[in-house]
């Protein structure tokens, strides 16, 4: 395709005056973007919580799956695991490994970028990547980013992926195997993370490698693949090994799968949470948005290529003026329309899977027509496209788009800043006023994201003590949890938290006698009630804690209510109230085990009601404050 101008390899890059000033931009964004939201985002109390306790009780010897649940591949728990174990149980622990891993994922991102277009345009590509996806709270639940990802297995998996493209372009050069196996290799370990990082790593390796030997006209074919599939088993054959140790076989087995098991499990597919996530709850709306969004992007492209072409200006300074006078007309006009259309701004990734399709299809062309040296345009353009599978039907810049819409992303940049102005020239139109020009689109996106995670850092005002060392911010309306954490932090006893948050174990430094930490209904599903009630009843806690917490998100509203009634029954036997937090929005009954027999316990319970007295106060830091009724609990689609 003629837009698709020739690329050259990152293995032969000299570090120009440009690059360098480009690479400084970069990480003072980086660094700022870091600093400032810093302590401010991940929910301690949900998703990014129970990943700290996960790896905190693997780090302490505790074996992960046997002693302490999680739904994803073993890679990612073991080794924050590994980095607790060496370095400390601390966040600031955590929150630094993943901003060295961000490191890695933007170097590398940078000079992938760099080998398919200009220093400018890779430069804003990756600038963009870190003030949208990587470095951003845009919504409430501030779980999506690169730094308190809501679970690790994705910004791990998102390393591993661009590391297995680069070694594309290592064997394109070096025509040895070893590149093909340390690709295999990354894949495998990709495979230990979740199932749409993985069919992305793959599919950009594997086509991205057939492309190579198909170009090259390799002779060696057979040996190429035998040593990508040969390391590509590895990890999980070695992780299927280690886990046989500490547990049967089968079991091991279901462990070192993951999240595979549950993909095609009726509770997942048909729960309102995912569907409305996947985009299959309204398809035809969503797809009539999808092409909406695309003739809106063929529209700005057009529009800007059609005046650059028709401005054939030979000074530069008028050039120059003018591109930025286009720049500034174009973001007061993406500023507008968002601002005249309340959904234009979580929408606005709508038609990136058919932007995808274009690029891949362009891209497949040209391998096909054996052009020397494909370059990373195909493997990245299907990697894009794989990772889109998930939520092509709503695709979005945030939520799990964070890291599922980040490859394409940054495509659309590099192909408005680079291939559209290319075009342009050659049709004898000014490439500087496209190229300028379109980076007042890309300025309001970045500018709206950023109001947005403004908005939601100061929306934080209540300072978490984390016991195990550092400090978060949370919301006023997690004031009852918090209570709880000051509380369990003086103890020395085992709790368990219902429905799923578990990070208060964490914060507190409070271990959870049992392995299961989702007892909300997918996860009440995923293990069975029955398992969970014999758990409890092997290696009882000291304390429960029961969360009014409404899952209407996943077809229920509250545990013991409408769902976990096995489980709530064997706790009303058990166990009684001993006292109530109730600051904030979701009230806390904490249980302890009983002592007398006529101990009731109310699931639906009015906790701001005189008909239900509170029982006797806790020993300490007993909150007497009345609850905070008037806020809307946020759907678990975490949703702008």
């Amino acid at each position: 395709m003629a837009i698709l101008p020739s690329r050259i390899s990152f293995l032969r890059f000299k570090m120009s005056a440009s690059i360098i000033r480009s690479t400084l931009l970069i990480a003072a964004v980086a660094g700022s973007l870091a600093c400032w939201i810093w302590g401010h985002t991940g929910e301690i109390l949900l998703d990014f919580g129970g990943q700290l306790y996960i790896a905190w009780q693997v780090s302490i010897g505790k074996v992960l799956y046997r002693d302490v649940s999680s739904v994803y591949g073993p890679l990612s728990p073991c080794l924050n695991a590994i980095v607790m174990k060496l370095f400390g149980p601390s966040l600031n622990v955590i929150l630094t490994a993943n901003l060295i891993i961000l490191g890695f994922i933007t170097a590398i991102l940078y000079f992938l970028l760099r080998a398919m277009s200009s220093t400018f345009s890779t430069t804003v590509a990756t600038i963009f990547f870190l003030s949208v996806f990587a470095l951003s709270a845009p919504t409430r639940l501030a779980n999506y980013n690169f730094l308190t990802p809501y679970a690790h297995e994705m910004t791990h998996g998102f390393l591993l992926c661009l590391a297995a493209i680069a070694c594309i372009e290592w064997f394109s050069h070096k025509q040895t195997l070893l590149p093909v196996f340390a690709g295999g290799l990354l894949t495998g370990l990709a495979f230990l993370t979740k199932p749409e990082i993985f069919l992305g790593c793959a599919a950009a390796f594997y086509l991205g490698l057939l492309a190579v030997v198909w170009t090259q006209r390799s002779k060696s074919f057979g040996r190429i693949l035998a040593a990508a599939l040969i390391a590509l088993a590895l990890p999980p054959v070695i992780a299927l090994l280690f886990f046989s140790t500490g547990m049967p076989l089968k079991a091991a087995f279901s462990s070192v799968i993951g999240g595979w098991q549950f993909i095609n499990q009726p509770f997942v597919v048909s729960s309102n949470f995912y569907k409305g996530s996947f985009g299959t709850d309204e398809p035809l709306r969503n797809l009539r948005l999808m092409l909406q969004y695309t003739a809106l992007y063929s529209l700005l492209a057009a529009g800007l290529a059609s005046i650059s072409i028709a401005c054939r200006l030979h000074s530069q300074s008028l050039v120059h003026g003018l591109g930025i006078l286009f720049a500034v007309l174009t973001f007061f006009l993406i500023t507008a329309i968002g601002d005249h259309f309340d959904s234009f701004w979580s929408d606005i990734a709508r038609g990136l899977p058919l932007f995808a399709m274009f690029v891949v299809t362009a891209t497949s062309l040209k391998v096909l027509k054996r052009i020397p040296h494909p370059g990373l345009q195909f493997p990245f353009a299907v990697l894009s496209l794989a990772f889109l599978a998930k939520i092509i039907l709503f695709t979005r810049t945030y939520h799990y788009g964070f890291v599922l819409a980040a490859p394409c992303g940054m495509l659309a940049v590099v192909a408005m800043l680079d291939w559209l102005p290319h075009w342009v020239a050659r049709k004898g139109g000014s490439a500087t006023i496209a190229r300028i020009g379109a980076c007042g689109i890309f300025a309001a996106i970045i500018f709206h994201n950023l109001i947005l995670t403004r908005q939601t850092i100061r929306e934080r005002t209540l300072l978490v003590p984390l016991a195990l060392g550092g400090a978060t911010w949370t919301r006023p309306s997690d004031a009852a949890s918090i209570d709880a954490i000051k509380w369990l932090s003086t103890t020395n006893a085992t709790v368990a938290v219902i429905p799923d948050a578990s990070g208060i174990n964490y914060a507190a430094a409070r271990p959870n006698s049992i392995p299961f930490i989702e007892l909300n209904p997918i996860g009440l599903m995923i293990y069975g009630q029955s398992r969970i009630v014999a758990a409890f009843n092997q290696n009882p806690p000291d304390y429960i804690l029961l969360m009014k917490f409404p899952e209407d998100a996943f077809s229920a509203h509250l545990f013991g209510e409408d769902y976990g009634l096995q489980l709530f029954a064997w706790i009303s036997a058990h166990y009684r109230v001993a006292g109530l937090f109730l600051n904030g929005d979701h009230p806390i009954q904490m249980l302890e085990k009983k002592s007398s027999p006529y101990a009731l316990l109310y699931p639906s319970i009015n906790y701001s009601s005189p008909a239900h007295p509170a029982p006797p106060p806790l020993p300490t830091n007993a909150p007497n404050s009345s609850p905070n009724s008037s806020g809307t609990i946020p759907p678990r689609s975490h949703l702008p």
